[in-house]
């Protein structure tokens, strides 16, 4: 079984968005999607964009483009319809049908770093985007992050 093959497989599991507005001492959590949006954007920008580029050019080096695209397209296929359906039975749940609007950028955001997190797992990598991973897996959506990574905490929803 290819390393994305084997990736695919562990991410199928995963129980998108499930966390139940519990609260947790592991994350910050906050509960609106427009103060995730609105006002922990610039600090996940100022956490993600260093992590992104440092792995891209790693993935260019190691991989080359091509794959990095593909692996992109493969995670955008695999489990775009599924997070889609999970994002909706989330906002529905939680009552946030006043809060859409977002939806694409949100669920992009996902993509996007489900897709790097597989990247890290073909190279080897236990790096920044295996803890969103993890995060995910844990049933929440990471949307920023408190301190200088890996110290500090997470925010998610």
């Amino acid at each position: 079984m290819t390393m994305i093959a084997e990736f695919l497989q562990e991410i199928g599991s995963i129980n998108w968005f499930e966390h139940g507005k519990k609260t947790t001492n592991e994350y910050h959590v906050i509960h609106s999607i427009f103060e995730a949006y609105d006002d922990w954007n610039e600090k996940m920008l100022k956490t993600w964009e260093p992590h992104i580029c440092s792995l891209e050019n790693i993935a260019v080096e190691r991989i080359g483009d091509e794959q990095i695209d593909n692996i992109f397209s493969i995670i955008s296929s695999e489990i775009g319809d599924v997070i889609w359906k999970e994002w909706s039975d989330f906002i529905t749940r939680w009552h946030l049908e006043s809060e859409a609007g977002l939806e694409n950028e949100m669920l992009d955001m996902v993509k996007r770093d489900i897709s790097w997190a597989c990247i890290e797992k073909v190279l080897n990598i236990q790096g920044f985007f295996s803890t969103l991973l993890k995060i995910y897996k844990d049933g929440y959506f990471p949307c920023a992050w408190i301190g200088d990574y890996p110290n500090g905490n997470a925010v998610v929803l």
